[in-house]
């Protein structure tokens, strides 16, 4: 294992957060995944961006972050670019089902980029708890959520835009991200998580179903990444899978989580695993026995 160097973050930090609430984003860990974060000197990656809450709960010097969700991507792009366009544009549009139903319709392909960006935020805060959910040919559809909401907090979205100011986003495949990593960046990854019911149990973010086989591959990424001297954290469900999977080469910890999707609340506690390649502190998580 590597040893925890300094850490790499902007010296002027401005607080901020994320703008997207995401099913199986790490809002409410962030603060706990970041104090557990090895020590860097390098670029901060996150190849499974999602709601980019550690991200933002890091607000690191420098970063590439990206994801194979398009349209996530072009979001978070239009944000930085010019926020106050983008709200002007969801200032304008109806929470009604009749327009969610004709926004979740629409393919996006018609759209200009900042269209495709107030479609995603404003999907995201009328859905159902917040899930983006797409077929298998790509098209959104999760149900309306009926919530009587703002769709942005205006100096949250001013504040992700200046925590955004020159980062790069791309659109990708982690395993790009993880074999461009060089010794002393940071990557974190958040897969689609092992579902403790089984593969069906997977939801589909993109129009690819994210399975054993990507898992995987993700190991044998993070194996060679790890090899360089790259840092690596991962976050995932505690299942025999995944412990099987990335046991061997990585450390394993576990981290208590809140599964707010799950309609039972008795349901809702839960154990993640956190995987790295590093020790992280003992006060933030419990050894994975």
């Amino acid at each position: 294992m590597i040893q925890p160097g300094v850490r790499s973050r902007r010296p002027d930090r401005a607080e901020s957060r994320s703008f997207l609430k995401w099913a199986g984003g790490k809002t409410r860990y962030a603060g706990t995944i970041v104090a557990a974060a090895p020590g860097f000197t390098g670029t901060y990656r996150e190849p499974f961006l999602g709601s980019g809450a550690v991200f933002f709960e890091l607000s690191p010097e420098r970063a590439v972050l990206s994801d194979a969700n398009p349209e996530l991507i072009v979001c978070f792009q239009q944000v930085a670019a010019d926020p106050e366009a983008v709200m002007r544009r969801l200032d304008e549009q109806p929470n009604t089902p009749e327009h969610f139903a004709a926004m979740r319709r629409r393919s996006p392909a018609g759209y200009s980029d900042l269209e495709r960006a107030v479609r995603v935020i404003y999907l995201n805060k009328t859905a159902f708890r917040g899930l983006w959910r797409v077929n298998r040919r790509g098209e959104f559809n999760a149900p309306y959520g009926a919530y009587d909401r703002p769709y942005y907090n205006r100096r949250v979205l001013l504040d992700a835009a200046a925590a955004l100011a020159g980062v790069e986003l791309r659109v990708g495949d982690f395993a790009a991200q993880l074999d461009e990593a060089v010794p002393g960046d940071w990557v974190y990854l958040d897969p689609p998580y092992v579902p403790s019911g089984g593969w069906a149990d997977f939801k589909r973010y993109t129009p690819n179903q994210f399975g054993e086989a990507d898992h995987l591959r993700l190991r044998d990424a993070m194996g060679r990444a790890a090899g360089r001297g790259v840092w690596l954290t991962l976050t995932n469900s505690d299942t025999p899978f995944v412990r099987d999977t990335f046991g061997r080469d990585f450390v394993l910890t576990r981290m208590a989580t809140r599964r707010d999707i799950n309609l039972q609340p008795a349901k809702r506690g839960s154990w993640d695993l956190l995987i790295t390649n590093y020790e992280p502190p003992a006060t933030m998580v419990r050894p994975a026995g």
